[in-house]
Order: C-alpha cells, then structure tokens, then sequence
C-alpha cells in the first residue's frame, strides 16, 4: 500500500494506493497551515480504512514545483515516515500528477 502525499500548493491531498487502485484520499484547501494539518490528516485516513501506517509499503510525494514551504512540510513528512518504517521514498514531480490528473477529473492527486 502507498501513502501519496501533495503538498505543493494551497490544496493539499493524501490518498491511499494499492493494486486494486485508490482506496480512500482526503483533499483539503489550507490556509498556509500544511505543517499543522497533514500529519493528523494521514492519521485520519488511516483509522478511516483501518490501515496501520506499518502496513505502507511505500510513500510518493509531490516534487514541485509549487509553493516552497508546502513542498518542504509535505517532503518532510514523507521522509520522516520512510525512515521510519524503512520503507522506499517515491519523488513524482507535480507537472507529473497535473497531467495525469486531467485525464480522470475523479483523481485525487
């Protein structure tokens, strides 16, 4: 399973991923406050599906480009939980997700 995290501008999005596709994502608008809502909104999404944060198997984030601060709380957050799961870091710039986006308007990321 895959935690899938961006941060990079004032909508933030976390979703969770497995084989059979997406299983629950969470988008927000944010005022600026990525630092203090994205780690209890992870949390949230995990109770919500019943995963345990050990369960991931890895964590994609959003590269940017995208606003500076937003982009370091998301890459932090995300590094933070792949060393401590030991778990791989998947870096996907944001132009990347945009456009794969516009090809299904029900993406959340």
């Amino acid at each position: 399973m895959i935690l899938a995290i961006d941060t990079a501008t004032r909508t933030a999005s976390i979703a969770l991923y497995d084989a059979s596709g997406i299983l629950a994502e969470e988008t927000w608008h944010s005022q600026n406050r990525h630092s203090v809502e994205l780690m209890p909104a992870i949390q949230r999404l995990a109770e919500r599906q019943g995963v345990k944060l050990g369960d991931l198997s890895a964590v994609a984030v959003a590269l940017g480009p995208g606003s500076f601060t937003g982009l370091r709380i998301g890459l932090s957050a995300a590094k933070g939980l792949c060393l401590a799961l030991d778990i791989p870091l998947i870096g996907i710039p944001t132009l990347m997700i945009a456009a794969y986006a516009a090809g299904d308007p029900g993406c959340p990321l």
